[in-house]
């Protein structure tokens, strides 16, 4: 074939995954429709049960903006959490229909906002929630998503069902979404790539998928699902001339799925391993997935990938507590496979995912097959919901497990406050300045998380 067909034949694939693209937004738009339709229907009435006559009269949940007992006026504890429930009564928990969302699309980004719609139903054995968004920051970053999330109740009392509660549930997400990121940052790959060598590209990723997890009935310790997606990738041109893009900078060689991004099949396998005890007491927390990325159209880029990701918190006395977290991701190849630059995974301020790296980089500084980072958190509280962090990260990329010896191991350490902690990270916002890196500071001011949901990968 000579390079006169071959170029037709990537850009037929290109015209293909870009119609795909175009279609995924109108289906994310019908689904969000039909949310709002749901939304408005009001449900079928119940059948009104007669009381039992000894029954005591159900006491409504106390109102988190009252007044203390014996105060006439909140404290700053209150206060938040006051704060608190009207957040979440405009946002997505416990409220129906059309409400205000936010967070961020990707890191770099900045801060986006939106409108969502929701619906959620309840029977005797089955919870269901459809949910759709649409959001974009000023930076134009923008996102649409969809998912229907349904969770399975046991039939039966258990002692998992005991010691778990809610939490000893079976749930399944059916899911859609579209992101758009017109300037992400590549250095390069490996350990040393360098600052200077900053270049920008345009991703945009279509995503289907459906994943599940259930709790085991007999081993309250342990979790187990999984998920299978179609993923739509596309790197899309950039024609400002000023802009230093990748494409420019770059070639297959430097930047493997530069030339081509195919369409991927990509199925998952989830394990999780905790304490037998409720999320919010819980002391460690083990997540494992093995990832299967199919190229279903140039067969040049496929791959398989195992991350690990280990939570463990050690409280020291009642208001300070030690959080070490550590994770590995290892990708492997068949011969002449390669992992694509725009699905490696990377370390530096936060992830595409949204989570904390190396936080005293900026975001996406390295790249490559295989990482390992090493977390550790100091958390002290010293007013109301108000935590002192200081945190200490290690870690580095390599292109295999044998090249984990090349290159400097990176570090980075920060102070900063977090407010209102929730357990497993989840804040409602946080602060911290990141130094030690040699490449200047790095500060976060925001939310404290993405806000995604249940869903396993996404």
């Amino acid at each position: 074939m000579n390079s006169a067909t071959r170029e037709d034949a990537r850009r037929a694939r290109r015209v293909a995954t870009g119609a795909v693209l175009r279609r995924l937004p109108v289906c994310l738009a019908l689904l969000l429709c039909c949310a709002a339709a749901r939304a408005q229907t009001p449900p079928p009435r119940a059948p009104v049960a007669e009381p039992e006559p000894d029954a005591p009269s159900a006491i409504p949940p106390p109102d988190p903006c009252a007044l203390p007992p014996g105060k006439d006026k909140r404290g700053i504890n209150e206060y938040f959490k006051c704060l608190k429930s009207k957040y979440e009564l405009v946002t997505v928990k416990g409220y129906h229909g059309l409400h205000f969302v936010h967070g961020s699309v990707a890191p770099g980004g900045g801060q986006a906002g939106g409108v969502g719609i929701n619906h959620a139903t309840t029977s005797e054995h089955w919870f269901t929630q459809s949910d759709a968004s649409a959001r974009v920051s000023i930076k134009k970053y923008w996102e649409l998503d969809a998912n229907l999330h349904l969770e399975k109740f046991p039939t039966s009392q258990t002692p998992c069902t005991t010691k778990l509660g809610p939490q000893n549930v079976t749930k399944f997400d059916l899911y859609g979404l579209v992101k758009d990121m017109p300037r992400l940052d590549y250095f390069g790959t490996g350990p040393e790539s360098r600052e200077q060598d900053r270049a920008v590209y345009h991703y945009r990723e279509g995503v289907v998928g459906a994943d599940f997890s259930t709790a085991s009935e007999r081993h309250c310790w342990l979790d187990v699902g999984g998920a299978i997606e179609g993923i739509f990738p596309d790197i899309r041109p950039i024609t400002n001339p000023t802009v230093r893009s990748v494409e420019r900078v770059y070639n297959e060689a430097t930047a493997p799925g530069l030339g081509a991004q195919p369409a991927y099949l990509h199925l998952a396998a989830y394990a999780r391993i905790h304490e037998a005890r409720q999320p919010e007491a819980r002391k460690f927390e083990y997540v494992f997935l093995y990832h299967v990325y199919q190229d279903l159209q140039e067969h040049r880029y496929s791959f398989r990938r195992f991350d690990m990701d280990l939570r463990n918190k050690f409280p020291i006395g009642a208001n300070t507590e030690l959080r070490v977290r550590g994770r590995l991701s290892l990708s492997e190849t068949s011969e002449g496979q390669r992992v694509p630059f725009y699905l490696m995974e990377t370390l530096g301020g936060s992830n595409i995912r949204g989570d904390d790296t190396l936080r005293g980089f900026r975001d996406y500084r390295f790249r490559d097959r295989d990482y390992a980072l090493v977390q550790t958190e100091f958390l002290q509280r010293f007013y109301g919901p108000l935590d002192f962090i200081a945190f200490y990260d290690t870690g580095k990329v390599a292109s295999s497990v044998s090249r984990f010896g090349d290159g400097r191991l990176r570090h980075s350490y920060g102070l900063g406050i977090v407010v209102v902690p929730r357990q497993l990270d989840n804040v409602l916002f946080r602060f911290y300045v990141a130094l030690g890196t040699g490449e200047g500071s790095h500060t976060y001011f925001g939310g404290g998380g993405t806000q995604r949901g249940a869903r396993l990968i996404r």
